[in-house]
């Protein structure tokens, strides 16, 4: 394993992604890659013209209410409530969701901002690297499962500022298996 320097001042994230192998790093970037073009097919959720920041739009507290659709089965209400702490470069965003009749559960996203619209970062629910790439009002984040998910999501910012649609695709095999639509809101400002 070749061990390359993090720069001073770099987060421990960057740190730890050259402590990777260089095989390893280059997969993850290929798969990433590939994750970010495979389910390009989707049409772009409907946004706002104002640039999305998902590190300021997930500081503090959010609400999500959707849908979880699967192409066998009935659909699922899903409800998710979040808590973002910004950190150094980036975010920690910790998320109780609520899937139908399924025990509540936690998940935890650590987003670092690399710059220029695009982030990395990890997910309690992804297996390896999850990337993030920010385009004006609207951002792809892709990321692979432990059970073999490819996983798409578009966020989209409406033109409130304070509401976004997400739409989460889940596919194995290059076949979809369930959409996710759902409704994310921040609260009123007192």
């Amino acid at each position: 394993m070749t061990v390359v320097p993090a720069k001073a001042g770099t987060s421990g994230v960057a740190r730890r992604f050259t402590e990777v192998p260089a095989p390893a790093r280059m997969t993850s970037v290929a798969l990433a890659l590939f994750l970010l073009t495979a389910c390009a097919d989707a049409a772009d959720l409907p946004a706002g013209p104002t640039p999305l920041d998902p590190i300021a739009f997930f500081t503090g507290e959010t609400s999500g209410r959707g849908t979880l659709d699967p192409i066998f089965g009935r659909s699922v209400p899903i409800t998710v409530e979040s808590q973002g702490t910004p950190q150094p470069g980036g975010l920690r965003l910790v998320q109780r969701i609520k899937e139908g009749d399924k025990p509540e559960r936690t998940r935890v996203w650590v987003i670092e901002d690399r710059k220029d619209g695009f982030y990395t970062g990890t997910l309690t629910d992804a297996d390896g690297m999850v990337v993030m790439d920010v385009i004006g009002p609207r951002a792809n984040i892709a990321y692979s499962t432990p059970s073999g998910l490819s996983i798409h999501q578009q966020l989209a910012l409406q033109p409130d500022g304070r509401t976004v649609l997400n739409r989460l695709e889940a596919r194995k095999f290059g076949i979809r298996l369930a959409v996710l639509s759902e409704t994310i809101r921040k609260p009123l400002a007192e």
